[in-house]
């Protein structure tokens, strides 16, 4: 008899026995240990079979791209070389097992199975990964590159002069956080969201992102709370500028199209085509986002601290994917913000701001239209 069977007969006596009370049946049940089947050797004997379509399929990174971030994580102070509570884990399933995660609408307890994890540790391997992709995200996510060199990128694009870079904000899709009030972060469409804003440059790489607000805030307000709305007027030095949608106010370091009452003149229509060409990098940029980590399409984490870490994780994955000329293909029925479009509504404060924004924005037009 072996020892299952054992188990079985043990209890059919408890329950059939008029001496036994619920206490010891409760008390039996409660001492037996649980055991959750897993994947054995995931890694070894699938993934490593893997053709390069086949990883890139399933991962939605290519294999160099992968093993590559698995260096970099071996290498930093964020991969435990010996740990009680994740023994015997190798830095390629740290990072794989993310990776399956943030790519594929898989639930946590899925990945664990998968690959050979406990809940737990998978959890811990999570915000081990996370807090590793936060801590170089100022090295990936910048402008390093050099305001010069973006905008002379930038005019052999879409020919439009002294652009630095594109900006529009996207809605993630979450469970109401723990603790709060759905109606706090439902967005337009009755959604409970948070808001990313993003700046990215010409090669659809982020140079800045902004998020952990929820989405019932308008994007205008948004661009306000961030850092970035106080660091662009030195940085522009009245030369440069981003470009954004109707949902921002104009100013000189940020234009916007014409609003169209019916009565644009011809130049004013080639100003709005010109900037809408070049400004949809950025819905670009949020498209390819989701379609390669597609847990932003619908996030499932309780945190707030938590899914900002995960958004910002992605955008680094995203721009170190372009840098090593990792890409996907966006087809149209995934690009959701080409299917969205932006509130138009601006709240705006300051006049002579606006101002000078109109004068330089008319100036750029005229260029354009001599051009």
């Amino acid at each position: 008899m072996n020892n299952h069977e054992h188990d079985v007969l043990t209890l059919m006596s408890y329950l059939s026995s008029s001496e036994s009370d619920d206490d010891e049946l409760i008390n039996y049940i409660i001492k037996q240990p649980v055991i959750r089947p897993k994947i054995s050797n995931f890694i070894s004997n699938v993934v490593h079979s893997y053709s390069d379509k086949q990883f890139k399929g399933s991962f939605r990174m290519e294999r160099a791209t992968a093993y590559y971030l698995i260096k970099t994580f071996e290498d930093s102070s964020f991969f435990p070389q010996q740990h009680k509570y994740e023994p015997g884990q190798t830095s390629e399933n740290y990072i794989l097992s993310y990776i399956w995660f943030s790519a594929n609408k898989s639930c946590l307890r899925d990945v664990a199975e998968r690959f050979g994890n406990g809940l737990t540790t998978q959890f811990r391997i999570n915000d081990r990964v996370m807090n590793f992709l936060i801590d170089i995200s100022p090295k990936v996510i910048n402008f390093d590159e050099g305001i010069t060199n973006l905008a002379r990128e930038f005019k052999k694009v879409s020919g439009m002069p002294h652009v630095i870079g594109c900006i529009d904000g996207t809605s993630i899709p979450i469970r109401t956080p723990a603790h709060k009030i759905k109606s706090t972060y439902t967005n337009r469409h009755d959604m409970p969201s948070i808001t990313l804003q993003g700046v990215c440059d010409y090669k659809k790489k982020f140079i800045d992102v902004f998020t952990g607000i929820p989405a019932k805030i308008h994007d205008a307000r948004v661009f306000v709370l961030s850092d970035l709305s106080k660091d662009l007027p030195s940085m522009c030095e009245k030369k440069y500028n981003l470009l954004g949608d109707g949902a921002y106010p104009i100013r000189e370091w940020l234009l916007v199209p014409y609003k169209d009452y019916g009565r644009l003149t011809e130049s004013q229509k080639t100003f709005n085509k010109a900037l809408s060409s070049t400004r949809v990098l950025i819905e670009n940029t949020f498209g390819l986002l989701k379609s390669r980590f597609r847990q932003l399409l619908q996030l499932d984490i309780h945190s707030v601290d938590k899914i900002t870490k995960f958004i910002i994780s992605s955008c680094v994955l995203h721009n170190l994917c372009i840098d090593m000329d990792d890409h996907i293909e966006l087809r149209d029925e995934e690009n959701e913000e080409l299917l969205n479009g932006p509130d138009d509504t601006v709240f705006e404060t300051d006049m002579s701001l606006k101002k000078n924004g109109e004068t330089k924005r008319d100036a750029i037009k005229n260029s354009i239209q001599y051009q």
